[in-house]
């Protein structure tokens, strides 16, 4: 379930996953139900590998867990963090903390899923990523709503091909998309026209189906969305804020698809699975991610998307509180750092605790369900809605989550 792969290889992803989506219309649902329409939008900024909570959003200075981290005043009274986040840390009144999530997953695949989905693994089984959900339930457009930056993402599981992530390796991997687009649709026209030479009565439905899929292409190029997609675009200013580093593109891409209309972009960064040299590592992840995370916070504020544009920030599990022979820290679901802010979440909270060492939530637990109950609530969705799949199983949206009432 890894997500790296070749440039080449993530090029073809991407251009299938056009193609699909250019199917869209040409295709049965897999469901009787229209979609609600009320969903909102949403930017996941996905942590590869699991952050460690000590040396981001939970850190204990001074004691022998917390290593040699140190910890900063936010601008909200009584909110430390760690000092690898001086930007982050100006700005948390917009944002809120989990700190006491506990995932029963301390593999990388299966805790990346469940992360995603809100389900645990079960194969036989498969659960649509939450990008997937907020894809079947928005609007129908002409451009794909659910676009992944950085990997190819989780698939949609029952909700078919229409609601897979639209992949964009990084933005310079998005003009050459682009580019490939109208070699494509060029392509296409050539076998509408070839074809319509013979006897389309032996042609059937393929015909048809090629012209509705070219016809999709056609008004999708004509989107805000393939414009969104080429960052050089961007002001020199916007280039200036996010910086030139690959988190920070891919932050300004995000930005740019949401004022396209894309209503879920996830943003991956890898590298958090910190076994060795844990400290210098973090300190460096978390650099190349403070100034651009800043900066889109603030685009989206400036924008007015802010209160309409849910922020995750999160990865599959944290670390251990207890430091390793190679000065690294190991899996540790037992404490989940997540992140949330915009649309109707409330800033400047924190929810729950760890004990003085952070080996232990003291008190009350957030599970994986209750989070995914939080997201499709403040994303304006029931977190009991059913779908039926294909085999005419109930699917709830979420697994029996409660909302975390003091975020909403």
């Amino acid at each position: 379930m890894q997500f790296h792969q070749s440039r080449r290889r993530f090029l073809g992803h991407s251009l299938g996953g056009v193609f699909a989506f250019a199917m869209k219309h040409a295709c049965d649902s897999l469901f009787a139900a229209e979609p609600t329409g009320a969903v909102k939008r949403c930017v996941v900024l996905w942590m590869g590998g699991g952050p460690s909570q000590m040396e981001t959003f939970d850190p204990k200075p001074g004691k022998a867990t917390g290593g040699p981290t140190t910890s900063i005043a936010t601008n909200v009274p009584g909110i430390e963090i760690a000092s690898n986040f001086p930007e982050i840390a100006k700005r948390m009144d917009r944002l809120s903390l989990i700190r006491n999530l506990s995932s029963p997953e301390a593999d990388h695949d299966r805790g990346q899923y469940i992360m995603h989905t809100g389900y645990p693994l079960i194969q036989a089984f498969p659960r649509p990523t939450l990008g997937s959900i907020v894809s079947h339930e928005s609007p129908a457009a002409d451009f794909p709503l659910f676009v992944s930056v950085g990997g190819k993402g989780l698939g949609p599981a029952y909700m078919g091909s229409d609601h897979a992530p639209f992949s964009v390796e990084d933005p310079a991997a998005a003009v050459q998309l682009i580019a490939g687009l109208r070699r494509q649709r060029r392509s296409m026209k050539f076998l509408e026209e070839f074809s319509t030479k013979f006897d389309e009565s032996h042609l059937g439905s393929g015909l048809d189906r090629r012209r509705a899929t070219l016809q999709r292409i056609e008004r999708m190029m004509t989107t805000p969305f393939v414009k969104a997609l080429d960052v050089d675009n961007s002001s020199e200013s916007d280039r200036s804020r996010y910086g030139d580093g690959e988190f920070g593109r891919r932050c300004l891409l995000a930005r740019r698809l949401l004022e396209s209309g894309v209503r879920f972009v996830e943003i991956q960064h890898d590298g958090w699975d910190t076994h060795a040299d844990n400290f210098n590592s973090v300190a460096e992840l978390c650099g190349q991610i403070d100034a651009p995370w800043s900066a889109l916070l603030d685009d989206l504020q400036s924008s007015g998307l802010w209160n309409e544009t849910l922020v995750v920030w999160m990865g599959e599990f944290g670390r251990t509180p207890q430091i390793n022979s190679d000065n690294g820290r190991d899996h540790f679901p037992n404490v989940t750092p997540v992140v949330l802010g915009g649309g109707a979440i409330k800033g400047g909270v924190v929810v729950g605790q760890t004990n003085e060492t952070g080996l232990e939530i003291a008190g009350d637990k957030v599970t994986v369900p209750d989070l995914f109950a939080t997201l499709l609530t403040g994303l304006g969705l029931d977190p009991a809605h059913e779908f039926r799949t294909e085999f005419g199983a109930i699917a709830p949206a979420s697994d029996h989550g409660k909302v975390i009432s003091t975020l909403l």
